[in-house]
């Protein structure tokens, strides 16, 4: 409706072009590989981060390959960890984030924590960021947990099965 501002639309589109190579790079033969699938996100989103003024710290271990990590659920996997870092970016008011994998015998768990001024869960509005992130934790068949303090920033953390049940 021309409403939007230059700097909106802007901001948008890069968005778009964003999702869009994370739909291209989910795609992507990765082997069953979560580390290398990570690795792809932060190349992409690497740069929108700094631009953003946070630092991006890399906490991530070698894990073993996930024997279901298939094209649409490396997508929710992307997607989750991007929705996580978006919020970040947008409503932390952080310097630093750091992205953590480890295995931990029948799961591996991807971790992002940041040093922004927090929240606190019981007040907040639960917005279609943070359900669509749960929606994709239960199509996972993971576990999503997030702890946040106000002043003390925001640990979200996802735990996924290294071997799952097929659906059904």
């Amino acid at each position: 409706h021309g409403s939007m501002s230059h700097e909106k639309v802007v901001e948008v589109l890069r968005e778009c072009v964003d999702d869009l190579r994370l739909v291209i790079d989910s795609l992507e033969p990765v082997g069953h590989d979560l580390v290398s699938l990570l690795a792809t996100m932060r190349y992409r989103l690497g740069k929108r981060l700094q631009m953003g003024g946070l630092k991006l710290e890399w906490d991530v271990q070698d894990l073993p390959p996930l024997p279901w990590l298939e094209p649409p659920d490396a997508l929710h996997v992307l997607r989750l960890m991007q929705e996580a870092l978006n919020n970040v970016l947008k409503h932390a008011n952080a310097s630093r984030v750091r992205m953590v994998t480890r295995h931990h015998g029948s799961y591996v768990e991807i971790r992002v924590e940041d040093d922004g001024a927090g929240f606190d869960l019981q007040t907040i509005q639960h917005g279609r960021g943070l359900k669509s992130q749960i929606k994709r934790d239960q199509r996972l068949g993971g576990k999503l947990r997030i702890d946040s303090t106000s002043g003390m920033g925001t640990r979200l953390s996802l735990r996924l099965p290294v071997e799952r049940k097929a659906p059904g």
